[in-house]
């Protein structure tokens, strides 16, 4: 019986799914492939190839779970939906009459015609004498170029014809339904050993299961262990089992996750459990108001005033049914809800679980539910005539039964949904068109993963690069890099001579080298850090001068190592120690970088050279205050040789006598020996004034 809905829901179908057909034919059975046609905007209809007649006509049979009967358009036919096979019908001139008609009726159209009988070949398998009915009248049946008629699968028990014209045990024609007469061939070599048929449908725009009918064989493709097939009893009628119909046990809906269980109620006959069928003619699945209210009211849908169901087409139903003897069995969302006929990407779906309660009676041997198409194309269905393991030497008759393996991965199913839903991307991927004919090489994932990993890192490499580059260029400005090859600051802090004429630079070296290295030995005990050097008073040495422009006590009083004094930091320090030493001279005499001159040594210096000042001088002033500024202001760090800070040029290693006496002949100075340095009469004065200003000429 097959159920056409007056409203035909349906699914879009690109091109026909092809496979190549598997086994040989009789006892072993075979697989053919079937043809997704297409019947309207989202409808399809999966047909097989058959040979009819002496003449062998070619045409295309919709295969039907839902009825019994084999119909065939004829060329007598003159109505719109034998228009539409473009004058391909069947010619009945070389079938016998068998004197009965064929009426059978649909729930969207009809189909009437004498019955005949000839010779149909399906596969390797040939029947002789084979009823059929040659239809001279089909209204509303979507027939087209490769969809002729119907080729019905169901019981037998539900066959018009058989009715009409009762099966025998002889030879004689009679009006058997095609798998009987197919799995009773004789001899029996010629018959399949295992009575069943089997099937898988394809899925619009999918190339994952193909379409296939199995006869007496599982193929290999989609079942590699028929061990994993579960078997369900049929329900049966009053006068016996018409359909492949099961017991539903239960119907769950998952919500972000969340199962929520449709509350099932006792059957339409009364029985405690609903009950369904398979019926591969129906492009929906078809329940009772009560059931697809409980399915669509999970997602907090109503029916509509239209009397259908619309869902959001953004959003999946994921759902699954339990039938008797099954586990749980996940449907494709996409084949559960459609976009109306000529609106892509539309807001609302149509959803292709749909309520018929006037079909749906205690008196009509349908039951609860019609699982047609959605339902078939997540399942691999054995249609068997007896329990497995099937062995037809024992053949006692039919003893029916439902096979099912279940097809779809829900995770995966949720994925493509989304990719076709709200991306908008086809079901496989790319165009069928671009799948086939494209002949450039692709990357695989992995290679493509490592070089969004390579080029991610060459990015951080370059923003690194560039902010230490910026970083860099700050850090010149403010003086903090040396760029110049260790050469900064010889400008500010190179020596000359005073009162000198000569332009001997051999000289000016040699004293800066002998300023630098004494410098050099004085280490801090507390840090080879030079920005943190501390250097230990030395009451004869230049250090106190600086302590004593602050505060006139003797040195000996400060504590350099107090890090709360607040002069304590205001220490001499020995600064850059990226500076490089002067030139070195090749002087035998400063080999020796701890040996300090006496005025012995420099006796034979000529007068000119004798002291070496810091270019840049300051003088003190009476009432002023030195502070950090003044470091600020020479803008550089220091050099080995003293702060800019500093009120007087104090030479180390060499012993003067100065005198603060106006009387004291400034241009001239005698060097005297001596074991200890002098220092300025000033530097130690217990006044609470600074001195006037002094310029210290050493000559």
């Amino acid at each position: 019986m097959t159920l056409l809905k007056s409203a035909r829901i349906s699914s879009k179908a690109e091109g026909k799914q092809r496979a190549r057909d598997e086994g040989t034919g009789g006892a072993g059975g075979v697989v053919l492939e079937l043809e997704m046609v297409t019947t309207s905007y989202d409808s399809v209809a999966y047909t097989v190839p058959v040979s009819v007649g002496a003449a062998q006509q070619n045409l295309s049979l919709q295969i039907d779970t839902g009825s019994s009967d084999l119909w065939i358009a004829s060329k007598s036919c003159s109505t719109a939906s034998c228009s539409s096979t473009d004058g391909r019908l069947y010619d009945p001139t070389s079938s016998t009459p068998s004197g009965a008609s064929f009426t059978i009726a649909y729930l969207s159209g009809t189909v009437s015609g004498p019955v005949v009988w000839d010779t149909v070949q399906l596969g390797t398998y040939s029947v002789e004498s084979q009823a059929l009915a040659a239809a001279n009248t089909v209204s509303n049946e979507p027939l087209s170029l490769d969809f002729d008629g119907i080729l019905g699968l169901a019981l037998p028990l539900d066959s018009i014809i058989e009715q009409t014209i009762p099966p025998t045990t002889d030879n004689n024609p009679d009006g058997a339904s095609f798998s009987s007469n197919l799995f009773s061939m004789t001899p029996a070599s010629t018959a399949p050993s295992q009575p069943f048929f089997s099937l898988t449908f394809a899925r619009p725009g999918s190339n994952a299961i193909p379409s296939l009918l199995g006869i007496g064989m599982h193929p290999s493709s989609v079942v590699p262990d028929p061990s994993k097939i579960q078997y369900s009893t049929l329900v049966s009628q009053g006068v016996g089992i018409l359909f492949w119909k099961t017991n539903v046990r239960a119907i769950t809906v998952y919500v972000n996750g969340q199962a929520r269980p449709v509350v099932l109620t006792e059957s339409v006959t009364g029985a405690a459990f609903p009950t369904a069928l398979l019926d591969s003619g129906v492009p929906f699945i078809v329940t009772t108001s009560s059931i697809a209210n409980g399915i669509y009211g999970a997602l907090g849908i109503s029916p509509a005033s239209d009397g259908n169901y619309y869902v959001p087409c953004t959003t999946p139903l994921n759902m699954t049914i339990t039938l008797n003897g099954q586990p749980e069995l996940p449907i494709h969302p996409l084949d559960l809800t459609s976009e109306p006929s000529g609106q892509h990407n539309s807001q609302y779906c149509i959803g292709l679980i749909q309520a018929d309660d006037s079909q749906l009676t205690a008196n009509s041997d349908i039951g609860d539910m019609v699982l047609g198409v959605p339902f078939m194309r997540n399942v691999y269905t054995v249609l068997a005539y007896e329990p497995p393991p099937f062995n037809i030497s024992i053949y006692a008759g039919i003893r029916p039964t439902l096979g099912l393996m279940g097809l779809t991965n829900i995770t995966q199913a949720l994925d493509e949904f989304n990719n076709v839903r709200v991306l908008n991307q086809p079901l496989g991927g790319a165009p069928p068109s671009q799948a086939t004919f494209s002949s450039e090489p692709k990357m695989s994932v992995g290679l493509e993963v490592l070089i969004g990993l390579i080029g991610f890192f060459a990015l951080c490499v370059t923003l690194f690069g560039l902010k230490w580059f910026m970083t860099r260029r700050q850090w010149k400005k403010q003086g903090m890099v040396d760029t110049d090859g260790g050469k900064k600051g010889e400008g500010e802090y190179q020596l000359t001579r005073r009162n000198s004429q000569s332009s001997d630079d051999a000289a000016v070296s040699t004293l800066r080298t002998l300023a630098y290295t004494t410098r050099k030995q004085k280490v801090s005990q507390y840090t080879f850090d030079s920005n943190r050097t501390r250097v230990e008073m030395d009451p004869v040495d230049e250090f106190g001068e600086w302590n004593v422009k602050y505060d006139h006590s003797p040195p000996s009083i400060f504590d350099l190592s107090d890090p709360w004094d607040p002069y304590a930091a205001n220490r001499d320090t020995i600064v850059g120690t990226d500076a490089p030493l002067p030139d070195t001279p090749t002087s035998l005499d400063f080999l020796t970088t701890n040996h300090r001159r006496t005025s012995d040594e420099i006796t034979d210096v000529p007068e000119s050279t004798s002291v070496p000042l810091l270019t840049n001088r300051h003088r003190r002033r009476s009432g002023s205050q030195s502070s950090d500024s003044d470091v600020a202001e020479a803008g550089v760090g220091m050099a080995g040789v003293g702060t800019v800070a500093r009120g007087s040029q104090i030479i180390t290693g060499l012993h003067h006598n100065l005198s603060r006496s106006d009387s004291v002949d400034r241009n001239s100075s005698s060097l005297s020996p001596s074991t200890e340095v002098v220092t300025p009469s000033w530097r130690f004065s217990t006044s609470h004034e600074h001195p006037d200003t002094v310029d210290v000429d050493i000559r």
